[in-house]
Parts: structure tokens; sequence; C-alpha cells
């Protein structure tokens, strides 16, 4: 270390080894100046220039003790293997943390699936019930089960959307009610009904993706729509729109719905939110390249934007 400090400071001795000859030589040639004045000044610069430099070697020693100096021929190369340590460890660190995850997302994945087996016997059970109030009841929180943990299948693959999507022509209406029959039993317990005013056009997407969006929406809408209320669909130029005539959102709460985890007031007081499914569906909406919007006056719309036929190569970016 005391090489590397020597080697790393040489324009430092040679100044003071100049400064400390010149100041001699001008002494010197002082004829009055007694020989013992000399050597106390002398020994007075010597002294303290010696603290000074160990004041430096110290502190260049705390910070550089932990690195190996051996084969270092100055502190820029030090410094440069240690960021360049720190980098390799910040990438192993970054790999394991990786890792990690993935080893517990497909643990998470794997759970999902294993609970869709037990899930798939109760439906076989719950048709062979005859026809009754606690067989709509059952089969209600069954549905209730049923998205929670489709919804749980899509948040593990949602980071890798890109490597699943597959865009063509989607028949929107077909989407929409083949999810509002996945529903049907909900609606039958609550009285609620589907106006549906969505012609046959055709969408170019991705329709797996857009019918979970459209399923969070509508599933917004027919948890918190009054019994005997009217959920409205709509398309007209490039909008989806759901409609339903429930208790709404507050104003105070619009600009956060789509935030992760948000739950507004209203959620809270009915403790039937968990603050997922619209974050779920903004994020996946941005996947598809659309745009989604929310709306409250004597109840909620919420809008999804769809792009023009002419950006289908961009939104596949």
């Amino acid at each position: 270390m005391f090489k590397l400090f020597w080697r790393e400071h040489r324009a430092m001795w040679l100044f003071f080894l100049f400064c400390f000859l010149w100041m001699n030589g001008l002494l010197a040639l002082e004829i009055d100046l007694k020989s013992v004045a000399v050597i106390y000044l002398n020994a007075t610069l010597l002294f303290f220039f010696a603290l000074f430099v160990g004041y430096r070697f110290f502190r260049d020693y705390k910070r550089l003790h932990n690195i190996n100096v051996q084969q270092a021929t100055s502190y820029l190369e030090l410094y440069n293997a240690q960021a360049e340590q720190v980098e390799l460890d910040a990438v192993r660190l970054l790999h394991k943390t990786q890792a990690e995850i993935r080893e517990a997302s497909d643990f998470q994945l794997a759970w999902v699936h294993e609970v869709k087996t037990p899930l798939t016997a109760m439906r076989l059970l719950l048709d062979e019930l005859p026809y009754g109030d606690t067989k709509q009841q059952l089969e209600v929180e069954w549905l209730r089960i049923h998205l929670l943990v489709d919804q749980s299948l899509h948040t593990l693959r949602l980071s890798a959307t890109e490597q699943d999507l597959l865009f063509q022509k989607v028949p929107l209406r077909r989407a929409i009610i083949k999810e509002v029959q996945e529903l049907q039993n909900w609606c039958f317990l609550k009285d609620l009904e589907i106006e549906l005013d969505v012609g046959d056009d055709m969408i170019v997407t991705d329709e797996k993706w857009l019918r979970f969006i459209v399923r969070q929406l509508l599933s917004n809408a027919v948890k918190y729509s009054q019994v005997g209320g009217v959920i409205t669909i709509r398309y007209t130029e490039q909008q989806l729109v759901i409609h339903d005539d429930g208790i709404g959102i507050t104003m105070a709460d619009l600009p956060r719905v789509f935030e992760k985890g948000f739950t507004g007031s209203i959620g809270r007081k009915q403790s039937a939110s968990t603050g997922m499914g619209l974050y779920l569906a903004n994020q996946t909406a941005k996947k598809l390249g659309l745009t989604l919007e929310a709306f409250s006056s004597d109840g909620t719309d919420m809008v999804i934007h769809f792009p023009e036929e002419n950006t289908y190569s961009k939104v596949r970016m």
C-alpha cells in the first residue's frame, strides 16, 4: 500500500522537495540568519508535512484496505477494478433475484393450475344439483372463486404478455357474448338486465387478452350494480362502453381507479374489492395498444378505446 501511495503522489513529493531546497537556498543567502533558526524552521516544516502525509496515507488506506492492491499501479486502476467487481456482483445478484422470482412464479402457476382441478370437480357437482335458490347461490360463489383464480393466473402471465399475443381480426360481439355468458348466473341472482348494442364489427386485437379486459370491467359492473339494474354494452366509433346504473365512483376516487391496489371509498365500505381488477385490465390494455377511461354519472361508464386498424403494425411492436 505504501509503494502505491508513493507512486500515486510522486508529484507532491517532488513539489515539496523543490520548495524545500528553494527555501533553504534562499535562507543560505541571508547572512544574518542563525543556523539554529534554519534548523528549527526546517524541522517545523518537515513535522507539519509529515502530519499532512500521514493524514493522507491513513485516509487512502481506510478507503482502499479492502481492495487487493498488489498488482495495481494507480488509484484509477484500483477504482476501475473495484467498479468492475461491484458491477459483476450486481449482475450476479440480479440473476439470482430473477431466478428466485421465476421459481416463485412457477410455484404460483402450479398452485393456480392445481386449484383449477377441484374447481372443475365442483362445477360438475353443481351441475348435478336440482335447480333452486341454493344451487344459484353456490354457482355465484363458485363463479367468484373462478374469477379470482383466473385473475391470479393472468397476473402471473402479464409480464410475459408480449410472447403470448396473437393479433388477428376478432368478432367483437362474439367475444363479449362469451363473457356475458360466463357471468349469467351472477346476473340472474341480482336480476340484472344486459343490453347489448354491438354490431358485427371486426377488431384487430388478441381475443384472449381482450376478453380478460372485458371480464374485469363487466364483473365490476355486475358487482356494483343494484338488484334489478341494467348494464348496457355498446360499441361506436372505435369505443366500447360498459355502463352500469349502480353506485358509481366518487369524484375523488375517479383519477386513481386504475392504480394498483386502490380500492376506493366504495370498495372499503363493501369490502368487495381487491384493487387489482382495473389495474390488471389497464396494464393489459397498454400491452394491446388500447386505452381505458372511467366516467361516473348516474352509474359508471368504463370505456375501451380501440386504435384504428391502420395502426395494427404499431400495436404489434
